[in-house]
């Protein structure tokens, strides 16, 4: 992304001739690494978090509570990330929308690979979160108290 905005500046404002498919690429880009970028960061638990039941919880609460947390954001995922975003990339392939100012090996770039970002970025939270109810399952069951609970740094 940085490599398409300074080829956008450098064409547009020395050479006078701005690129006609990078500010496309750049947004497409953006795009790409904000859906994946909010499952990463669900992953490594940085996400945003509101803290408010689970420091008056025990080490036991505090894990079931990251189990029921974890789970809501499972269905949330799957129904909206996976599923919403499997019929959006499949209704916009369908129906051949293409983004004008990307053309590749002859052939306009069709939005659908865009919107890819969305149901991929579902099935890593999805997974993530299974882990992550497992790993809180299995310290609960052995009742180790060295479990990051949700919300916890690494």
């Amino acid at each position: 992304m940085i490599i398409s905005v300074v080829w956008q500046v450098f064409t547009r404002f020395v050479l006078k001739d701005p690129s006609s498919f990078t500010d496309e690429l750049s947004r497409y880009l953006l795009i790409w690494i904000g859906v994946l970028g909010g499952a990463y960061t669900y992953a490594i638990k940085r996400h945003l978090a509101l803290e408010l039941i689970a420091p008056k919880l025990g080490r036991t609460g505090q894990l079931v509570l990251s189990i029921i947390i974890n789970f809501v954001i499972i269905t949330f995922s799957l129904v909206v990330f996976t599923y919403g975003g499997y019929d959006l990339v499949s209704n916009t392939l369908s129906n051949g929308q293409i983004s004008p100012g990307i053309v590749i090996f002859g052939s306009n770039l069709l939005i659908g690979y865009v919107y890819l970002a969305v149901p991929l970025a579902g099935a890593f939270i999805s997974y993530f979160g299974i882990v992550d109810i497992i790993s809180s399952f299995i310290a609960l069951m052995k009742k180790e108290s060295h479990h990051p609970a949700e919300g916890d740094s690494l």
